[in-house]
């Protein structure tokens, strides 16, 4: 019995919405195929004609309706579902009134019925909105609307069409009512298609409401640097009941994309993780923790998420790290040749960032132009006013300008500090970035953090054996052949130059055919940032 109850309430959804469609489609096809003339000759007998030539018409309509209902049902909407049973007690009706056909009543009654039963699966919130078709199961509208067509126009191939037979209402007018029926299905698929294209997803606010005090707090508290990214304003924040911890998330696509995992007390943050995921489950949204350290891992595996590792943070070891020996000499160089070219380093703070915006923008927007990119979001900084005047500012001057910037983040407890954006003026020195680079983690070290995170590296450290995951062999072909789109080897080797300790990031969502929809769906949150105002 705990097998069946297991397998009920992981598949009836599935099984249901499957019939559901299968009801849709027995409705959709039968206008296309001729009734045999005992079913017509009992419903003649008890009906008048105008209700048959309506339910007809009426019983295509009920069906295709099925079938969009089907992709809310798979996604267990609630009103999805009652919406669901109405009409397949209607098509039912339809069915007999047409042409008593009993068997398609039948199967509609039984999915009814079977609705009804397991009203506790379709359990989320949300209106049509939350399971409006999308691309792939508009084109499964359309698919099944041409083979309606092609069936029906097979079936009544021996019918000579003319302008008068739209028009003709006959008990053995079954093409005319194929005809009808075509038309009213074209009209109707061809509003879901102007729905889709008129009524997107609305973008965020470009002005994002202050993060709440707790969350703040929690980020001020907080030992990682990374966290300091939530001060962007493109994030939600989910807190404990207490305040006690807090969990930053985006949406996209179908995903729900958290950074990194919770933070804050280790006991209300475990909890905050299931509350997320619960909420995420409701929303028909799919869970995604994404930059996932290996000690965040374990608490993750509950969930039975798969794992893909996307790549490495390297962090610089300020207890170690010395500019002496061999292996430095590029970064002593770097130094040397900066005085020779007037480069000095700095430090703004905070306070005084806002009265240097001007130049550091214009530093910003000639990068920018230079590299051909555009502004990134979620785990990335970009310029912005508001995000900016968190931070003090590492500079570097030439004469009484301002070259080059890279705005610092700060870790609690001096655990850790790290470069977030870092721009430049071109054509001024070879060594621009080395020499801003190195300045920041001497700042860091004579300050007594611990660690220096240079940042990530997607795709390293990703093994190509035989034996390895799909997913590690293309990450590590896309490494070693993507160097036309993204520098990802010269990215690491800029690193390398700082000897750091490399810490594996991982991504975890849910498995099978949904991994490169949420891969899709990181992407595109990383590199299509929107202000979208923090939420309790």
């Amino acid at each position: 019995m705990l097998a069946v109850a297991l397998f009920v309430e992981r598949w009836a959804h599935l099984i249901i919405a499957l019939l559901v469609l299968a009801g849709g489609l027995a409705l959709m096809f039968s206008n296309a195929v001729p009734e045999t003339n005992w079913r017509r000759a009992l419903v003649r007998d008890i009906l008048p004609l105008p209700f048959a030539e309506a339910s007809h018409l009426s019983a295509s309509l009920a069906g295709l309706a099925l079938v969009v209902l089907a992709r809310g049902l798979a996604l267990r909407m609630a009103q999805a579902r009652i919406v669901a049973m109405g009409i397949l007690v209607a098509g039912a009706l339809f069915a007999l009134a047409k042409g008593f056909d009993w068997e398609e009543a039948l199967l509609l009654l039984v999915t009814a019925t079977a609705l009804w039963l397991a009203r506790g699966v379709f359990y989320r919130r949300g209106d049509w909105r939350s399971f409006r078709p999308g691309a792939g199961w508009l084109a499964l509208v359309v698919l099944t609307l041409l083979a309606v067509a092609a069936v029906g126009f097979l079936g009544y191939g021996n019918v000579a069409y003319r302008a008068d037979l739209w028009w003709r209402f006959a008990w053995y007018g079954d093409a005319p009512r194929f005809l009808r029926a075509m038309l009213a299905l074209t009209i109707a698929v061809a509003v879901l298609g102007l729905d889709r294209l008129v009524n997107r997803p609305l973008r965020g606010r470009d002005v994002a409401e202050p993060l709440p005090e707790a969350a703040v707090a929690l980020i001020a508290a907080c030992p990682d640097s990374i966290m300091q990214v939530a001060h962007l304003g493109d994030k939600q924040v989910l807190l404990s009941p207490d305040g006690d911890a807090a969990l930053f998330y985006a949406a996209a696509g179908g995903s729900w994309v958290c950074l990194c995992g919770p933070i804050g007390a280790p006991k209300a943050a475990d909890d905050l993780l299931w509350t997320f995921v619960e909420k995420a489950d409701r929303a028909g949204m799919r869970p995604v923790f994404y930059a996932v350290e290996p000690d965040g891992i374990m608490r993750l595996l509950d969930f039975g998420h798969a794992i893909l590792k996307t790549g490495e943070v390297a962090r610089v070891d300020l207890a170690t790290f010395t500019l002496d020996g061999p292996d430095r000499k590029d970064l002593r160089y770097a130094r040397s040749r900066a005085a020779r070219d007037g480069l000095r380093f700095g430090v703004i703070s905070r306070e005084d960032v806002p009265g240097h915006l001007g130049d550091l923008k214009t530093i910003s927007d000639v990068w920018l132009a230079q590299h051909g990119g555009r502004e990134k979001g979620f785990s990335l900084g970009r310029f912005d006013p508001d995000y900016l005047s968190h931070f003090d500012m590492a500079v570097i001057w030439q004469g009484d300008r301002i070259v080059a910037f890279a705005n610092l983040w700060r870790g609690a407890g001096e655990g850790e500090m790290a470069i977030d954006l870092m721009r430049h003026l071109p054509g001024l020195s070879p060594i621009l970035m080395d020499f801003l680079m190195t300045e920041a983690i001497l700042l860091a070290q004579s300050e007594g953090y611990r660690w220096f995170n240079l940042g990530g590296a997607p795709l390293a450290g990703l093994r190509d054996h035989p034996l390895a995951s799909t997913w590690n062999r293309i990450g590590t072909m896309i490494y070693r052949r993507g160097d036309d789109f993204y520098s990802f080897e010269g990215l690491s080797a800029f690193k390398r130059k700082f000897g750091p300790v490399w810490t594996p990031r991982y991504v975890t969502c849910p498995g099978g055919m949904s991994l490169f929809r949420t891969l899709i769906d990181i992407t595109l949150l990383i590199s299509r940032p929107r202000r979208i105002g923090a939420t309790r």
